[in-house]
């Protein structure tokens, strides 16, 4: 079952795509620096609609899903699962721990299966996503710097020029990533 709600608890430390990449890609010469935190900005919000789009995480992200009935498979979402030594499941039961002997972690579905079903409010802290430093898809890389170039040259809703439409390209890009091959 999907969760209530999802939020963030700690964002990625590391965008998949550098500054120095989306500054190639936006062909800012070494000395044009003055825009360097609103290409950050637009590395993160081109990552999240990547994210949001295709319904996974690029990039090492701890989520908080919560349930407010107890739940025989706990569906997360914006896998793929990360779980490891630096980046901790904790699944709780009205605020009390459940013990790790009475579920199981399916990583490729990211879903945690229950051996009986938990009573209350459920939530899981979990981590999603690839380790920082981990190549993403190069489509998606494409994608993003796509998305990065089109708001750095559209910063407002519409323009002299008219409304500053997103290249048809940036969804062929999801598409060709998406579980659904659909745009």
């Amino acid at each position: 079952m999907r969760p209530r709600s999802v939020s963030v608890l700690t964002p990625p430390i590391a965008e998949p795509v550098t500054l120095y990449e989306a500054r190639e890609h936006l062909r800012l010469s070494p000395d044009q620096t003055d825009d360097d935190s609103l290409v950050l900005g637009l590395l993160a919000t081109a990552r999240r609609v990547v994210e949001r789009r295709l319904g996974q995480t690029l990039t090492a992200t701890q989520y908080l899903a919560t349930w407010t009935d107890g739940v025989a498979v706990a569906d997360l979402p914006y896998g793929p699962l990360l779980v490891g030594e630096d980046h901790a499941l904790v699944v709780e039961a009205d605020g009390e721990a459940v013990s790790q002997e009475t579920y199981d972690v399916e990583g490729d579905l990211s879903a945690i299966t229950f051996d009986s079903v938990p009573s209350g409010k459920l939530t899981v802290s979990y981590w999603a996503g690839a380790v920082p430093g981990s190549a993403i898809a190069p489509q998606l890389r494409s994608a993003i710097l796509l998305l990065v170039g089109h708001l750095y040259a559209n910063r407002e809703a519409t323009t002299a020029d008219g409304i500053g439409e997103l290249p048809m390209a940036f969804e062929m890009l999801l598409a060709s990533e998406s579980s659904t091959g659909a745009w």
